[in-house]
């Protein structure tokens, strides 16, 4: 009987015990999860994570993977840290109970960089204006690193009346700033405002800066040139005119060609109008066929068409005698 007694307390006392190691098992459990950036979406190693409230701390693997064990029962919540990164300070509860492992990734962001566009003294500049004067052809503003980490920039610029942006690559320190030039070419504005811009592009942030210029208007100019024959010889027969552009205009002209008269001296286009094709600068010519059989003393001038209201820009008055036999 009493060795009946001892194996049964044996048994109770290995039951309770049992019973009670499980239940220290039971309340360990774990939280593990992985951290990755925002923006790729690639792991995050080394990064530091802390258990909250309790304080504990542990880095990411290369994986980005990281794990406390042996979490009693309750209510934590994790922050992340890591040199360039914004720091997280995760709200989402993740609660432990009966000793479970519990899972939390998370997504951290990149500290941003801040290109900062400055003028000269270090203020913050909202454009490149250039104005109207036609001896300001060149400015220059500065790229600020406003960040914590070297920064390669690119600067592209957006038209052509924009001939140069100078340096267009270069890289950055933090706390450093690097000085780019702007040229214009005045003869490619057009009349009046003209508005684009430059476009400052890296790894890790950009900007944009506007540039202003204000074209004015400049006339065409077309020089009338002697008539000649059609192989550009000088005699009776002269029936071939001429003409020289010099100058294209801003804006630039559009139509181009000759006129003549034999009862004025001052022929317009109302009067005998030849139209040319093409435009831009240099010469051009036009024989014409239709004088009628006689000797008479004519008048010709070059003209070229201008903006959108067509207006008109001729050149001198060049007289010469048709005798055709």
């Amino acid at each position: 009987m009493r060795k009946l007694y001892n194996i049964l307390l044996l048994s109770i006392c290995l039951l309770l015990f049992g019973c009670k190691n499980k239940e220290t098992v039971d309340s360990n459990g774990s939280i593990y999860g992985v951290v990755t950036d925002f923006a790729t979406g690639e792991p995050v190693s080394n990064a530091n994570v802390q258990l909250r409230p309790s304080g504990e701390t542990t880095l990411t693997g290369y994986d980005g993977t990281y794990e406390f064990l042996d979490i009693l029962d309750g209510n934590y919540s994790i922050t992340v840290s890591k040199a360039e990164y914004t720091d997280l300070v995760d709200d989402y509860v993740i609660s432990v109970k009966n000793g479970r492992r519990m899972r939390r990734d998370v997504q951290i962001k990149k500290t941003p960089t801040y290109i900062r566009l400055t003028d000269m003294l270090g203020d913050d500049i909202p454009c490149l204006n250039f104005g109207s004067d036609a001896s300001t052809n060149i400015l220059s503003f500065n790229i600020y690193n406003n960040g914590t980490s070297k920064i390669s920039c690119q600067v592209t610029k957006s038209c052509e009346w924009i001939t140069l942006v100078s340096p267009e690559s270069c890289s950055i320190t933090p706390g450093q700033n690097v000085m780019v030039t702007v040229q214009i070419d005045r003869s490619k504005l057009a009349a009046g405002n003209n508005e684009t811009y430059v476009y400052v592009t890296s790894n890790n942030g950009s900007n944009v800066l506007k540039v202003l210029a204000i074209g004015q208007d400049v006339l065409p100019n077309v020089l009338t040139l002697p008539v000649t024959r059609p192989d550009g010889t000088i005699n009776q027969w002269c029936n071939t005119f001429h003409a020289n552009v010099t100058t294209e205009g801003n804006p630039a002209y559009h139509k181009r060609g000759f006129c003549f008269s034999s009862t004025t001296s001052t022929p317009t286009i109302n009067d005998n109008r030849i139209d040319v094709t093409g435009n831009g600068l240099g010469e051009y010519s036009y024989t014409y066929w239709d004088f009628p059989p006689q000797t008479n003393t004519y008048y010709v001038r070059a003209w070229v068409m201008y903006d959108s209201d067509n207006k008109i820009q001729y050149g001198n008055v060049v007289s010469f005698t048709y005798n055709d036999f």
